[in-house]
């Protein structure tokens, strides 16, 4: 598993933990996960090591959770471990003898595109968008994919592709949102997002682990909010703000590092919704999560301490 110090990781482990299938699980990261288990055995490693494959041998699957997902300013570095580590470690996995892999993308690798079709199913292809950095870093590694698998076509290569996932520790754009009195959304744009609650994530991961699924899975919460359904939720009101504004002054406080967790980027990509089917990995993979959309930010919301 690379990535074993991220979120993601820590999440799915207990779940991995407890089958009994799972014999050994190896933890690749720059940085130890500050969890132990008799199961585990920590390598510190570079997804860009050419070397790698040495870590990867006599395993049967990898899970590759390693990418940064957050913006950072350096592109270039980004690509480095997000595309081309990616590439790095498929190739080893492929040089060990890996029988499987399962690959965390994202629904931002089909991209917010104002032609989306209302529920995008898997066969849509991904498109991810060049000004929104996460957004087209994931479909590059989709695309690497692509050939890979017709390179490899013995080797289970499943992806799964979540929406923006939720849980009580994790911080990412939603959670900054929920301390705010009140939530914009763009006039003239009526988008909808999907959230998913991170064991759901966890969840899928691991029937994907138990069975063979080659092919790509959404992962969503059913149904969706606007942006003046979720501040109902939240108890503020909503403000509607011209993107424009938006925009550039989203650009100026990045310029100026006073944006958090958002890039311009993220901002482009909630103009337009990017909402999923995840039917196919329900009725294939067993997939049952255990809330909808509105569902998850009630319990992302319930799990907070009292401010």
């Amino acid at each position: 598993m690379t990535g074993i110090s991220s979120y993601l990781a820590r999440t799915v482990f207990p779940l991995l933990e407890k089958d009994p299938a799972v014999e050994e699980i190896r933890g690749l990261d720059l940085k130890a996960p500050s969890f132990r288990s008799d199961k585990l055995r920590f390598i510190q490693a570079d997804v860009r090591d050419p070397e790698l494959a040495r870590h990867l041998k006599g395993c049967d699957t990898l899970i590759h959770f390693a990418f940064i997902v957050m913006p950072i300013r350096d592109e270039a570095k980004a690509d480095d471990i997000n595309i081309a580590g990616s590439k790095n470690t498929f190739q080893a996995a492929a040089a060990a003898g890996m029988r499987k892999i399962v690959y965390s993308s994202s629904v931002a690798a089909y991209g917010a595109w104002p032609e989306n079709p209302p529920v995008i199913t898997e066969d849509v292809p991904v498109r991810g968008m060049p000004t929104f950095y996460y957004s087209r870093a994931k479909a590059a590694v989709e695309n690497f994919l692509d050939g890979f698998e017709k390179e490899h076509p013995a080797m289970v290569i499943t992806r799964l592709r979540p929406c923006i996932f939720v849980g009580p520790t994790i911080e990412n754009a939603v959670k900054d949102i929920l301390g705010a009195k009140m939530v914009p959304y763009f006039r003239g744009y009526p988008s909808r997002m999907q959230l998913v609650w991170d064991e759901d994530v966890a969840q899928a991961i691991h029937l994907a682990l138990k069975g063979d699924f080659p092919g790509a899975f959404n992962l969503a919460g059913d149904g969706s909010l606007s942006m003046q359904e979720f501040a109902a939720i939240l108890g503020v009101p909503s403000l509607p703000v011209p993107y424009a504004l938006a925009y550039w002054g989203g650009r100026l406080l990045w310029s100026l590092r006073l944006f958090g967790q958002l890039s311009p980027g993220w901002i482009e990509c909630i103009r337009y919704s990017i909402i999923v089917s995840s039917d196919k990995a329900k009725r294939v993979l067993g997939w049952k999560p255990s809330c909808d959309t509105a569902g998850a930010l009630r319990r992302l919301i319930a799990s907070l301490p009292p401010a």
